[in-house]
């Protein structure tokens, strides 16, 4: 069974911040600046001191963006990348953006590379974000296609009023439409739904989940034995 994965993620490398930021100038980042561009090789990644940088997919025929993770304070993005594999970004591209004002440290992959031979506890903290983001892939991969969207709608809903707005990540319903994969017109649909069902309240561009029992009722069922939801609800 696959753990609904967490779209927001922090503090993972925060323990390792001297290692990453020693003798490294910052740079900073205004709202949608973006920090990695079409065509670009990944020779770096990003360590995040202030703010939320957010990590998305952009079509290139349709312009249209998914966001799969943000990233705050304390994060690392994009992951270790071997050098040697030259990874680079396509047309229908992942991309790193700025999602609020954010000061960031660039770090040489290469230097990633010498943290992780030297250091086994940076090497497992890692491993464990690589788990994490992987299972984020997975579950578009496996879940996403087969559910229906009443349950994508929920299980994203859950995941944005849990996650993200908490740390200042707003978004609209056109974006969250994209990022469940449906049209805007279908996730519009979903949500009046809910509204009628008094589990969500909408009002000027705001959205909030007042019947929580309700929206997790018509989640998938791995997200019933979440205990974040038993611990705060």
């Amino acid at each position: 069974m696959l753990k609904i994965p967490e779209y927001y993620y922090d503090g993972t490398f925060m323990p390792f911040q001297p290692i990453l930021t020693a003798n490294r100038p910052t740079q900073a980042f205004q709202p949608n600046d973006q920090l990695v561009t079409i065509g670009e090789f990944m020779t770096r990644s990003f360590y995040v001191q202030q703010g939320i940088l957010r990590f998305y997919i952009l079509d290139a025929d349709t312009g249209s963006e998914k966001t799969e993770l943000f990233i705050g304070p304390g994060g690392l993005f994009p992951l270790y990348s071997p050098v040697e594999r030259q990874y680079r970004m396509e047309r229908d591209a992942f991309l790193v953006q700025a999602q609020t004002d954010a000061v960031v440290t660039p770090i040489p992959q290469r230097d990633l590379a010498t943290a992780l031979a030297t250091d086994p506890q940076f090497a497992m903290a890692m491993l464990r974000q690589y788990a994490d983001f992987s299972g984020i892939l997975l579950y578009d991969a496996v879940i996403l296609a087969t559910q229906d969207s009443l349950t994508k709608v929920c299980n994203y809903l859950y995941q944005y009023e849990k996650l993200l707005k908490p740390h200042g990540v707003v978004l609209t319903q056109a974006a969250m439409a994209s990022n469940v994969g449906l049209p805007l017109l279908t996730f519009t649909r979903v949500l009046q739904k809910l509204r009628t069902l008094g589990i969500v309240t909408t009002a000027r561009k705001t959205l909030t989940v007042v019947d929580w029992p309700a929206l997790v009722q018509r989640c998938s069922p791995e997200l019933l034995a979440d205990t974040a939801y038993n611990e705060n609800t």
